[in-house]
């Protein structure tokens, strides 16, 4: 196919022009040529839409008038100076390029700089964050992540019950068959004894290596719980949601003596903390979560406190229970001092019913000493005393033993006694005694 602005012959499926560059009338669909001889207007090749200047003919640059003779052919494409060079091709895009180039330098400069800061920056490093979180991956909601203090508690309940029974079936299973040899035959010595005890502290001892051996193995174990973790639907983890060590789980078991050691402060703790932690979480650097947590869901859930209801119900109990703790306290420490006052009320109630014997005996020996005989009753010895803390009061004519029935408890019912004896000078004196009273509830000089 012939060019129709420079004459080159290019191929017949050719798109362009080998020698100027010019589009082929076979990509611009038709090629015409304005051949109207306008004045002031150059020939154009009308292809398609597009029109494209002819070459200019060769005229004379003098003023002489055209001869006769016909005109030059134009350059071949093997001239000098190639006809692409001196005819430049028009721009394919002539607005877009228009508009680029009043864009001035500078505002290209600047409008390029900004573009490759924030879009295509090489000099700073992206900001390294977590990816967005797969649906898939994410087990359980952000709340139900970290294991609430009641799950938790009832947890721990469930593991003191099983506890509680393995240890003292075979604690009572070795106490048994320790007294049984500490004891044969009735024999109930000192070393007897010593033999009893230090089985029970052996039992003592098996106990605290049982609970430390049983929450150390399950919460190291594939499980990573106990008995009562798994039947409320928790583990044990370390801070990264990871199966714990064996050592990691025994160094978490040692740590709750610092939570027992706080009256309970170590536990409700657990309310308070990001991560829902108590004291000895806190120390082992360890989680209790839910079983179907996965590390993802605590990688994109680092803190997540229980919730303000939970709040109130633990420290609603926690202070209630300090209230109970502290009346038990009471009551125990006012039974402890009641022997001591009930022994002190006695003794006082007593010597109260002791001088009234004495006055008795006073009455009985003037009435003596007249009629050289013992009165038959005291009425006729003139005496007409009374006591709250004495029942009844009578004499025995025989004897002269004078009797007090004691009103008070704990001696209520019991019965102080005086009885009448001779000295060397043939005085009367008169002796305190009692058959029922417990000694330590007698004055010294009636024991």
């Amino acid at each position: 196919m012939e060019c129709p602005v420079c004459g080159q012959m290019n191929a017949d499926e050719a798109l362009i022009c080998l020698s100027c560059g010019q589009r082929m009338p076979s990509y611009l669909g038709g090629v015409s040529i304005d051949t109207s001889q306008t004045e002031g207007k150059t020939p154009m090749v009308i292809a398609g839409n597009i029109d494209f200047p002819l070459p200019p003919s060769k005229t004379p640059t003098s003023s002489q008038p055209p001869s006769s003779q016909p005109p030059k052919p134009s350059l071949s494409p093997k001239s000098e100076k190639p006809v692409s060079s001196r005819f430049p091709k028009p721009p394919l895009f002539p607005r877009i390029e228009s508009e680029a180039a009043a864009i001035p330098k500078e505002e290209k400069r600047s409008q390029t700089d900004a573009f490759d800061e924030e879009d295509f920056s090489l000099t700073k490093p992206p900001k390294r964050s977590l990816p967005p979180p797969d649906p898939l991956s994410m087990s359980r909601p952000s709340h139900m992540i970290y294991a609430g203090f009641w799950y938790r508690f009832l947890a721990w309940l469930i593991d003191i019950v099983i506890l509680g029974v393995v240890q003292g079936t075979l604690g009572m299973i070795v106490l048994m068959v320790s007294a049984v040899f500490a004891f044969r035959g009735g024999d109930f010595s000192a070393a007897s004894f010593a033999f009893f005890f230090g089985a029970y502290g052996v039992v003592v001892l098996a106990s605290i290596v049982v609970s430390l051996l049983y929450f150390a193995l399950s919460e190291s174990s594939r499980w990573q719980g106990t008995l009562g973790k798994l039947a409320m639907g928790l583990k044990v983890t370390d801070a990264d949601g990871h199966r714990l060590s064996f050592p990691h789980a025994l160094m978490r078991y040692v740590s709750h003596i610092a939570s027992n050691l706080t009256l309970g402060i170590g536990y409700v703790l657990n309310v308070f903390t990001p991560r829902q932690q108590a004291l000895h979480d806190l120390i082992a650097s360890t989680l209790v979560v839910y079983k179907e947590v996965t590390p993802t869901d605590l990688a994109y859930n680092p803190a997540v406190p229980a919730r303000t209801a939970q709040k109130m119900s633990v420290l609603l109990v926690w202070v209630m229970s300090m209230m109970f703790l502290g009346l038990v306290a009471l009551v125990s420490r006012t039974l402890s001092e009641m022997p001591a006052y009930q022994t002190d009320s006695v003794a006082v109630r007593m010597h109260e019913a002791e001088m009234l014997g004495a006055e008795a005996t006073a009455a009985v020996s003037g009435y003596r000493e007249i009629h050289r005989r013992f009165p038959p009753t005291l009425d006729a010895a003139n005496f007409h005393q009374t006591s709250p803390q004495v029942r009844q009061l009578w004499i025995d004519a025989d004897s002269g033993i004078i009797h007090l029935e004691l009103a008070f408890p704990p001696l209520r019912k019991k019965t102080l006694m005086f009885a009448p004896e001779l000295d060397e000078e043939d005085d009367l004196i008169w002796i305190c005694r009692s058959d029922d009273i417990d000694p330590k509830h007698l004055p010294d000089h009636c024991r």
